[in-house]
């Protein structure tokens, strides 16, 4: 794929690599068995702008292309899909807000949001709804003044637990609305999710709303405009962040796998000599190629607005989370009895790739969706 690339590109990936080596992968595993991430690591995301690659630079970003963020959440995938969770939460919160939110909205949080002094995180679903975003229970209604009461619970929210600012979805008037709600606003709650198979120090949390109150002014968009306008802007970037970052851990898997067959000797023979093993390399090694191409077309297509982006990102996240699971399994199978133990790389990477199967839509719904897309492109032409 590096052919693809442009000199610029190229750039900020090697720029990447080099900080995920000097700040994430030394602590990546501690971050996993203690469940956070330290905050040190989140000021440096802020520090370098890799919170706001993708908000305009009016606001205090970066206003890199969608190819330049796909490719620093390849290099976070690498090491932590956990930190790279950050990312996914933050532009999803940041480009519904820079393209649904408005000129106060915008002028308030998305400086924060970009610079790191506030992180974002999308409140969507619920403990009875999963993947249904239709079927939401929370609601938003007229409070005193100017103002909205919220009622209702979300589960599984990444970021949650140190989230600064989140944009919850509900119903208003039996409308879907989305709406900006302060981390510290009265009636609202944060309990933390602990033990989790994958993603564990991403943060995951379940909120209460009773009776909490926020100015009516924090709706984003219109009601009626939340589930058909601005939650597909969010999930956009959603898919793109979880497909970039799924190719990333399929390449950690694959570097490992590689070096661990060419050093490791059986009975006197290279493991790499095993035609067994070739089989599961080669495979590894062309999904991964497979899923950084797919990738690489679904943010040229963000980029230049054409009209199959948002096939281009099912495909891309479709693709490469199963392709990640696929790695992760044989990296373990190819490591043996060392794969399974806690402390390797391999055995992280291959509980956190099934959760890269759930977030931002699960297979099946990816299925569905590109499945109908198909058959009515057939039907249409």
């Amino acid at each position: 794929m590096r052919q693809l690339l442009t000199e610029v590109h190229q750039g900020r990936h090697e720029e990447f690599k080099a900080f995920v080596a000097a700040e994430v992968e030394p602590a990546a595993a501690e971050w996993d068995r203690s469940e956070r991430l330290p905050k040190a690591v989140l000021a440096a995301l802020g520090e370098r702008g890799y919170l706001g690659t993708t908000i305009a630079r009016e606001y205090g970003g970066r206003g890199w292309d969608a190819v330049s963020f796909g490719l620093l959440n390849e290099a976070l995938g690498r090491a932590s899909a956990a930190l790279t969770g950050v990312l996914t939460v933050q532009a999803m919160v940041a480009m519904a807000l820079q393209k649904w939110g408005s000129a106060a909205q915008r002028s308030h949080w998305l400086p924060k949001l970009a610079s790191g002094q506030a992180l974002g995180a999308i409140a969507l679903t619920e403990p009875g709804g999963g993947s249904d975003l239709q079927g939401l229970a929370t609601t938003f209604a007229a409070g005193r003044g100017e103002r909205l009461r919220l009622n209702g619970r979300k589960k599984w929210i990444s970021c949650a637990q140190f989230a600064d600012v989140f944009l919850v979805f509900g119903k208003l008037d039996e409308q879907p609305a989305a709406c900006l709600v302060a981390r510290d606003t009265a009636g609202f709650s944060v309990e933390p999710i602990t033990e989790l198979m994958g993603f564990r120090a991403a943060g995951l949390a379940e909120l209460e709303f009773r009776d909490a109150e926020v100015p009516a002014a924090n709706l984003v968009g219109k009601p009626g405009f939340a589930l058909s306008h601005v939650a597909p802007v969010a999930l956009q970037y959603g898919r793109l962040s979880t497909a970039w970052s799924a190719v990333g851990l399929a390449r950690g898997c694959f570097e490992e796998s590689v070096r661990y067959a060419a050093s490791r000797r059986i009975g006197g023979a290279g493991l790499g000599e095993l035609g067994m093993i070739r089989s599961l390399i080669a495979r590894m090694g062309t999904d991964l190629q497979a899923g950084a191409l797919l990738c690489h077309s679904a943010c040229r297509a963000q980029d230049e607005r054409l009209p199959d982006g948002f096939e281009q990102a099912l495909m891309a996240k479709y693709f490469s989370s199963r392709a990640a699971v696929r790695a992760a399994s044989d990296a373990v199978q190819i490591r043996g009895a060392s794969g399974c133990h806690g402390s390797s790389l391999v055995s992280r990477c291959y509980r956190d790739a099934k959760i890269m199967e759930i977030i931002e839509g699960t297979t099946q719904v990816h299925e569905d969706m590109l499945g109908r897309l198909f058959v009515e492109r057939r039907r249409d032409g």
